[in-house]
């Protein structure tokens, strides 16, 4: 836990929020009033909006945030921040804010959450969407807010360059770095004009991105995680992106946990969804059984309001069977068809999975036939 609590008022413009958070290296701010819990104000949601930050007030943006007892044992304050979807939480003791707790903070106690899982890093990582040196941050933008992510690598000819991250676009949003565009003029002054944000280049502002190959080890990637944000897997050719939460989910694997299927994010959901979720998640469960045995199965769906009539969706699944770890993630404005696309993405996988070992199975038989 971090008891070093940064907090700003709702009151507060989001601009004063941004500079706390860019001088503290934070993706998220407690929201308090007279020493009363607000909310809570996420970088991610700031940054993929088109706001005014100098006038636009934080309590417009703040989410209300369940809170933590202090005491509360560490397996349920993992179980407790997934289930919130969030990247923190604030801590409270007897009532009394005294702190905040992250996926961070977390991490420094992750390797005993995985002990004992022997298996790579591309075993549990997705393909990510990315872009390129010359792309603009509108469409970093646009992949943040789609795909809810908050980190985009950027690609040159096949290879990592780099790395964009909310954090990374507050500097444009402040508009005190002025930064070249594609086509970006000079003004009489010999200064680049003032451009808007979504047309400043990718690599203006992206910064050095550490890259491990996909069959290196989950502790590998916890160790890097005590000091990056992210870790970018390049699994021959196919890029992804593991973080914090990655890692975090691997802990309901754990033998102490009993129930092997687990959804979160549901509570608000309506009666239709919640049914047509269950019945998709056991037609799955019942499908996959006749390939091994399920150790888990793992979803968490996260709703946008975007205004309007309709709402984006967000599947995040993580599975295991006794011949790998599995992920996929979906995201579209129908809950239904973004769970069963989730859902098709992890049949696929496993499929091209078992489908390699019953070939090595069969070369080993007609080996031993011949020997």
């Amino acid at each position: 836990m971090n008891s070093n609590l940064i907090s700003c008022d709702p009151d507060d413009t989001i601009s004063r929020a941004l500079s706390k958070m860019k001088a503290n290296s934070i993706h998220q701010v407690i929201v308090s009033s007279n020493g009363n819990l607000y909310g809570l104000l996420e970088l991610k949601n700031v940054v993929t909006r088109d706001i005014d930050i100098t006038t636009t007030k934080v309590a417009s943006l703040a989410i209300n945030a369940p809170v933590i007892d202090m005491d509360t044992p560490v397996e349920a304050a993992v179980d407790r921040l997934l289930r919130a979807g969030l990247r923190a939480m604030p801590v409270t003791s007897a009532g009394r804010l005294v702190g905040i707790i992250s996926e961070t903070d977390l991490m420094k106690v992750a390797r005993d959450f995985v002990k004992g899982l022997n298996t790579g890093a591309h075993e549990i990582v997705t393909p990510a969407e990315y872009v390129a040196r010359t792309d603009n941050i509108g469409k970093v933008r646009k992949i943040m807010l789609e795909r809810n992510v908050s980190r985009v690598p950027v690609v040159d000819r096949g290879r990592v360059v780099g790395v964009l991250g909310t954090i990374d676009l507050i500097k444009l949003m402040e508009g005190k770095e002025r930064m070249p565009a594609r086509g970006g003029r000079l003004t009489e002054s010999g200064a680049m004009e003032k451009i808007r944000t979504e047309g400043t280049m990718a690599e203006a502002i992206m910064r050095p991105a550490t890259i491990v190959g996909g069959s290196s080890s989950i502790s590998e990637v916890i160790d890097l995680l005590q000091t990056n944000e992210e870790v970018i897997v390049d699994n021959e050719g196919s890029v992804g992106v593991l973080t914090p939460k990655d890692i975090l989910e691997l802990f309901a694997l754990a033998p102490k946990r009993q129930v092997y299927v687990q959804i979160t994010g549901m509570q608000n959901e309506s009666i239709e969804f919640k049914v047509k979720m269950d019945q998709a998640v056991n037609e799955f469960v019942q499908k996959m059984g006749k390939r091994g045995d399920i150790q888990y199965l793992y979803f968490h769906v996260e709703r946008f309001v975007k205004g309007g009539n309709r709402d984006l969706y967000s599947i995040r699944a993580r599975f295991k069977m006794p011949f790998g770890f599995f992920a996929a993630h979906a995201a579209g404005w129908s809950p239904i068809n973004v769970i069963q696309d989730c859902i098709r993405k992890l049949e696929k996988e496993t499929e091209h999975r078992h489908g390699k070992l019953r070939e090595r199975a069969k070369t080993r038989r007609q080996k031993a036939r011949f020997a």
